[in-house]
C-alpha cells in the first residue's frame, strides 16, 4: 500500500522564526476547526471513547505523546487497545510485548461479550471461533498492529506504516506497547536512560511528521510502583516533562471484582496541556471482557 504523505522529518527543517501577527493565520484556522467540531460534535482527533476523559483532556487525544501508566495488573495494554479500536479513526497499535493473536482475542472479548479464557479454552469450533473473530474485525475495522515482539520497528518503519495504515483518512492514533520495550529493542549499547530519551526524542518526532497523537505505555519506577503521580516513569523525567497528557491507572491493591466482574479502576490526569490537571475519572473494568466503561 502506498504512502498517503510523506512529511519532512523534523530534524531536517530549520527552526522558525514568527512574530505574533505572523501567527493569525494559523489562529484562524485553528478557530474554525474547534468551532465546526464544537457544532457538529465531531471531534477534532481521535478520542478515547470514555465521554468524561475525553472532555478532561480537551475533546480528544492531542499531537504529541501521551502517556500511561499504572500498577501493574491494571489493564494498561487493555485501555490502550480499546482506545485504538474504538479511537473514531485508522490506529497503528505497535506490540513490543503480546503477540498480535493474543492481542486480537481481547478486541474479539470485547466486541463480542464473549470471556477471553473461552476463547482460548477449545470449546468453540472452528467455525464458531472465526465466527466471533470476524465480529471482532467488523468492530475495529481501522485497526492494525505492528508487531515488533520479534524485531524492532524503527521509527522510519513506523512512519510509512502509520502513513499506509492512514491512507486519506484525516485523524491517526499510533500506540506504542510498550515505551520500555521499544527503546530496549533498539540496536546498540546504549544506557537505559540514554535509549529511553531516544525513544522518546523518535516518537515526538513522529507525533509532528504524522501531526497525530502518539499514546504510549511506560513502566513505573520502584519507589512510585504503587502511588504513581507525575514523576513515576522510569528511567528518565522526559517520559512525563515531554509529554501532552499523563493518565495515571490505578485500583485499590485489595480490589476484588464485584457481582458483575467488574472492579473500579480510577484515571488520574497527573499532567494535561490541554485541560484540568489532576482530575480523577472512575471507570469500570471488566477483565475477563477486557473492557473499561465509565463508572
Amino acid at each position: 500500500m502506498e504512502s498517503a504523505r510523506t512529511p519532512e522529518s523534523p530534524q531536517s527543517q530549520p527552526p522558525r522564526l514568527v512574530k505574533l501577527a505572523g501567527l493569525l493565520e494559523d489562529w484562524q484556522a485553528d478557530a474554525e476547526a474547534a468551532h465546526q467540531a464544537k457544532t457538529t460534535g465531531k471531534p477534532r482527533g481521535p478520542v478515547t471513547g470514555l465521554s468524561t476523559l475525553d472532555r478532561e483532556l480537551g475533546g480528544c487525544l492531542h499531537e504529541g505523546v501521551n502517556i500511561v501508566h499504572g500498577t501493574p495488573g491494571v489493564g494498561k495494554t487493555a485501555f490502550c487497545l480499546q482506545v485504538a479500536a474504538s479511537c473514531g479513526c485508522p490506529a497503528l497499535f505497535v506490540t513490543c510485548e503480546m503477540a498480535p493473536l493474543e492481542l486480537f482475542r481481547r478486541v474479539v472479548a470485547r466486541a463480542t461479550g464473549t470471556f477471553l479464557g473461552r476463547l482460548k479454552s477449545g470449546e468453540f469450533s472452528p467455525a464458531e471461533s472465526l465466527a466471533l473473530a470476524r465480529k471482532g474485525v467488523q468492530a475495529a475495522p481501522l485497526l492494525a498492529f505492528a508487531d515488533a515482539t520479534r524485531a524492532f520497528a524503527p521509527p522510519e518503519w513506523l512512519r510509512d506504516a502509520a502513513l499506509a495504515v492512514r491512507g486519506d483518512a484525516p485523524h491517526l492514533l499510533l500506540v506504542v506497547d510498550s515505551v520500555h520495550s521499544w527503546a530496549e529493542g533498539a540496536p546498540g549499547e546504549a544506557s537505559e536512560y540514554d535509549a529511553l530519551n531516544a525513544a522518546l526524542a523518535a516518537l515526538r518526532h513522529l507525533a509532528s511528521e504524522l501531526e497525530c497523537p502518539v499514546l504510549a505505555i511506560a513502566e513505573r519506577n520502584r519507589a512510585s510502583m504503587e502511588r504513581g503521580g507525575l514523576s513515576a516513569g522510569a528511567g528518565t523525567r522526559k517520559i512525563e516533562y515531554g509529554a501532552e497528557a499523563v493518565i495515571d491507572l490505578a485500583r485499590p491493591e485489595d480490589a476484588a471484582p464485584d457481582a458483575s466482574g467488574e472492579v473500579v479502576v480510577t484515571a488520574r490526569l497527573v499532567k494535561n496541556r490541554h485541560g484540568a490537571v489532576g482530575r480523577k475519572v472512575k471507570l469500570r473494568w471488566h477483565g475477563a471482557l477486557q473492557r473499561f466503561e465509565e463508572a
